[in-house]
């Protein structure tokens, strides 16, 4: 009888171990993702600039645009007058004229990054300006995110490429890709 009772213990205990390792992601495993899928490493994401130059947040439009002011002249935004800002390499879900899914997600996911009032840090690429008078920027927090990456890492955005602005969009795809096969942010909702 003791016998029994010793192989049961064992059987119900290997039981549960294989259920949390099944019901857990990723625990047990050896990568992050699946196969031949892969998050870029943290060494390819790019610091903020030496050049990069301060602006205040005054709001958050939606996913991918904000306004902002320059926190003194500069060479980038040459006067303090309040600024449209387009991300560039990223697109969001739009709000308007019709919410698309995951619109008001990516807002927020921005809102949390460029809080109203929060200093971040703007580096143009080739073409700082688009055929709607906004400044096209990458844009880094303070703490040194960089925004335009992890809007598609959280899976609030896709990458775009709108050329001549592709200094990051290898960097962005890669990500992207990651996001997708996870199923993070809209990925996972939006179908």
């Amino acid at each position: 009888m003791k016998r029994w009772g010793l192989w049961t213990a064992v059987a119900a205990v290997a039981v549960i171990v294989a259920l949390v390792l099944w019901i857990v992601p990723g625990l047990g495993t050896a990568c992050c993702g699946p196969p031949g899928v892969e998050s870029p490493p943290a060494s390819d994401i790019p610091p903020r600039p030496a050049d990069a130059v301060p602006l205040t947040v005054a709001s958050v439009w939606d996913g991918d645009t904000i306004r902002a002011r320059a926190q003194g002249p500069n060479a980038i935004v040459p006067d303090a007058e309040e600024i449209r800002i387009r991300l560039i390499g990223v697109d969001t879900p739009e709000l308007s004229p019709d919410e698309q899914c995951w619109a008001v997600q990516a807002r927020d996911e921005l809102r949390a990054l460029l809080p109203e009032g929060s200093t971040v840090w703007a580096v143009p690429d080739v073409d700082p300006r688009d055929r709607y008078d906004r400044w096209l920027l990458y844009l880094w927090t303070d703490d040194g995110r960089f925004v335009n990456y992890e809007l598609v890492a959280a899976g609030a955005a896709e990458a775009v490429l709108f050329e001549p602005n592709g200094a990051h969009f290898a960097l962005f795809e890669s990500v992207e890709e990651y996001a997708y096969t996870w199923g993070v942010g809209r990925w996972g909702a939006c179908g």
